[in-house]
């Protein structure tokens, strides 16, 4: 190790000092160079960081230890340069050891206060540049994804307090970044919810995780959206967090309906349920054998089915009254057969659902007894709209004609299920007014219902 000529004035304390310096610095690479780069004094943290010892590299230029490109690129002369012109010159990169290895290295180069050379410290910093590599890597992963995924990204603090949001929130709540920090984000959650928000972040210091359902205000309209924002400690670490808010307003749109349909769909559930056991009851009373109870029962079974059938396509909305009919006529056989005709009607489920049942009636009634049970009988069929007075009303005509008759007349003996519903269920459930004649040439039915029932 050579010390003569570094030290300021030459003082022997001042050599002392210096050379102690040099001796103890084992960690860092201490060494003095001349004006033109030559090595003066080398210590023992230089000789471990480079490779090279004082007898090898002193009288050498010091050049070496920079990479090949920084010498081509004239590194090592714009250091010096910058030491002599303002004194010192701090520089981190890579450099070359003596076996061809490289380390990141972190130096600062003084010039000597006699003017006539420098003097530099160096350490190795290979390890942390690495780490910091990663994390600027792993950032800049992160932002990418946060930058690039529709939800609202951030960064917050275990209590909440935002310290980064991605350009996504911004856009979307009409805040910036600045505006946003601390509890600035609050001013985008709905006030109603922001009680809430708050006490769950309280809540999540606890348990390590946050969730919350609350509205976020859209700048771009000014509408409150719903969001679930997540959250977690970033890492190991649970002085950051990272968190996203998702957009679930139409999903709970959605849920809402869902859960208004399941109520609905019980509510129509019980209601047909009585409306079997309806049938059940008034096919039972009006049954003179099992075998006659059970063959009349599945027929109008197969009616409601029918019917259900349709509800069904159509969502549970309007049905067309041609529908209706023309489902009835066909499941006898009779849709060729009849003449059937009339303005486009749509009833509500309720009124189209009673109406079936009561045209099954009818053409179960015609296929065995009348019009429909051979020729030369005629079934005609047909509906309008009508008004007297303010009051319109939906009017289904059903005419038999030229029923050959075997027996006389088509009056029952008794009142049964197809004649109560018909004069009792259609006027009690739908506001009907309903007229039933048996007459020489067949069944003459007429169903007037008001237009409410109607879509």
């Amino acid at each position: 190790m050579v010390l003569d000529g570094i030290s300021e004035a030459g003082a022997p304390a001042d050599a002392d000092l210096l050379r102690l310096i040099f001796e103890s610095a084992t960690d860092f690479a201490v060494f003095a160079q001349d004006l033109s780069g030559k090595v003066i004094s080398w210590n023992i943290g230089a000789e471990r960081l480079t490779g090279y010892s004082d007898q090898e590299i002193l009288g050498r230029n010091g050049d070496v230890i920079f990479t090949p490109e920084d010498r081509a690129a004239g590194a090592p002369e714009q250091e010096r340069s910058r030491a002599s012109q303002n004194g010192r010159s701090e520089d981190e990169r890579w450099h070359q050891r003596k076996d061809g290895s490289r380390f990141w290295g972190s130096g600062l180069m003084m010039r000597l206060h006699t003017g006539d050379g420098f003097v530099k410290i160096m350490r190795d910093r290979t390890a942390q540049h690495a780490k910091e590599l990663e994390l600027a890597q792993s950032e800049a992963r992160f932002r990418m994804l946060a930058t690039s995924i529709p939800q609202l990204v951030f960064r917050c603090y275990s209590d909440g307090a935002r310290s980064w949001g991605s350009p996504q929130w911004e856009i979307y709540a009409g805040l910036s970044d600045a505006a946003s920090r601390e509890s600035g984000w609050l001013e985008a959650i709905h006030p109603d919810d922001r009680e809430l928000t708050r006490s769950l972040w309280r809540d999540a210091q606890q348990s390590g995780e946050y969730y919350a359902e609350h509205r976020i205000r859209r700048h771009a309209d000014g509408q409150y959206r719903w969001h679930q924002t997540r959250a977690k400690p970033a890492g190991q670490s649970s002085a950051e967090w990272v968190g996203t808010s998702t957009d679930v307003h139409e999903m709970r749109g959605l849920q809402d309906r869902q859960q208004v349909l399941l109520s609905e769909l019980q509510h129509r559930t019980r209601n047909l349920l009585a409306l079997v056991q309806a049938i059940a009851r008034q096919t039972l009373k009006s049954s003179t054998s099992l075998q006659d109870f059970s063959r009349e029962f599945e027929s109008r079974l197969g009616a409601l089915s029918r019917v259900q059938g349709v509800l069904a396509r159509t969502d549970q909305g309007p049905i067309e009254l041609e529908q209706i009919v023309r489902a009835e006529l066909e499941a006898h056989g009779a849709g060729e057969v009849a003449e059937i005709g009339g303005p486009h009607i749509e009833l509500v489920p309720s009124a189209a659902q009673a109406l079936a049942l009561a045209l099954h009636e009818l053409a179960t009634n015609a296929v065995k007894h009348g019009a429909l049970r051979q020729p030369p009988g005629k079934l005609e069929v047909n509906w309008d709209l009508r008004g007297h007075q303010g009051d319109s009303r939906v009017v289904l005509n059903w005419r038999e004609r030229n029923v050959a008759m075997t027996e006389t007349p088509l009056v029952p003996r008794r009142a049964g299920y197809g004649r109560e519903l018909i004069e009792r269920a259609l006027p009690y459930q739908l506001n009907a007014t309903t007229n039933l004649e048996f007459t020489a040439e067949g069944v003459s039915c007429s169903v007037e219902l008001p237009l409410e029932q109607t879509k």
